[in-house]
């Protein structure tokens, strides 16, 4: 697992689960403009990309310290709404992708 898949996975995950209660669209112009809102403290999110339900993630960001892509995905989550996303989080991302997280200290059960 790499930054880079773990990343996807993540904002995957977290617009199917926003669009569940609203739209995809809706979806990912939270998730973009929350995105934005980080970007001057995470200048890594540029290599982020959504567009409706794709979302593509730069090779470059495997380089970023697991330490700065764990406060990046606290950010997030805080931001969103830090018990809701957490549960829904743990029950759907990908396995791999969860022990990869909780690797870096972020727990969601």
């Amino acid at each position: 697992m790499t930054n880079q898949l773990v990343t996807k996975d993540f904002f995957i995950a977290t617009i199917n689960i926003i669009a569940e209660n609203t739209s995809f669209s809706y979806s990912a112009i939270a998730i973009n403009g929350i995105k934005e809102q980080l970007s001057d403290d995470f200048k890594f999110s540029k290599s982020i990309h959504i567009k409706g339900h794709s979302v593509e993630v730069d090779n470059n960001i495997n380089s970023v310290s697991k330490n700065e892509l764990k406060k990046f995905f606290k950010k997030i989550v805080n931001l969103i709404g830090p018990n809701y996303l957490k549960i829904l989080l743990a029950q759907r991302l990908n396995p791999r992708a969860l022990s990869y997280l909780e690797d870096m200290g972020i727990i969601f059960g």
